[in-house]
């Protein structure tokens, strides 16, 4: 019993992180925090014995740090988001294979027949797969908006993942993290638009208006 509380004790911990981490408006404090959000999952995971997930978020790891440092010397990332997006997926393929018995028993609580729990082994790995190239690409780029945008798909799949894996603050992080994107996406944007330059110019014309009406009422 403590065990299974620790287990979802540290997923509730990175829980906490991500959804600080979108909060941010720069590439490397948002990278930097998913980060550590993902090393609490990825601890999770080994934990309960789905092991494709712990891979995908090593590889994610060293994917983030590498953009990071790549981003702030201004160095292009297309390059190596193939190649990052190329390893995630031969590893994730790599790791179905070589934790087939194991990842099968982390799926036993929904079912006890081997067909529907070998199709669920499956679709969940080439999942979290699927997540992490989406990631890659979300993390790949500077704009602090389109990582947000590229998160929404990528948190759907996780969450696929972390119910069938039975990651309960898994599941929770995904819905708190998409909601925290929406109050991210929705504070930035009125941010992006009272900053917009159209709008700059049509403050700068009123405010010439009221200065020339003013003058002449003198």
């Amino acid at each position: 019993m403590f065990f299974e509380i620790f287990v979802q004790v540290i997923g509730f911990l990175g829980i906490a992180i991500n959804l600080i981490a979108v909060q941010f408006n720069t590439h490397g404090k948002i990278v930097a925090l998913k980060t550590a959000g993902s090393f609490m999952f990825g601890l999770q995971y080994f934990l309960l014995g789905a092991y494709t997930g712990v891979v995908m978020e090593f590889i994610g790891w060293i994917r983030n740090l590498t953009f990071i440092y790549l981003v702030k010397k201004n160095k292009p990332t297309k390059w190596w988001i193939v190649f990052f997006s190329f390893i995630t997926v031969i590893l994730g393929v790599s790791t179905i294979l070589l934790t087939w018995e194991s990842s099968i028993k982390s799926v036993a609580w929904l079912t006890a027949d081997f067909k529907v729990a070998t199709i669920l082994t499956v679709g969940i790995s080439i999942i979290s797969i699927v997540a992490k190239v989406l990631s890659t690409v979300a993390y790949g780029v500077s704009d602090p908006h389109k990582i947000r945008m590229l998160n929404y798909p990528t948190s759907s799949c996780w969450f696929v993942y972390n119910f069938v894996a039975f990651s309960l603050a898994g599941m929770i992080n995904e819905v708190m993290t998409i909601i925290s994107l929406t109050i991210a996406e929705i504070r930035y944007s009125k941010k992006r638009k009272n900053s917009s330059p159209a709008l700059n110019i049509q403050k700068n014309t009123e405010q010439i208006k009221f200065e020339d009406v003013s003058k002449d009422n003198a």
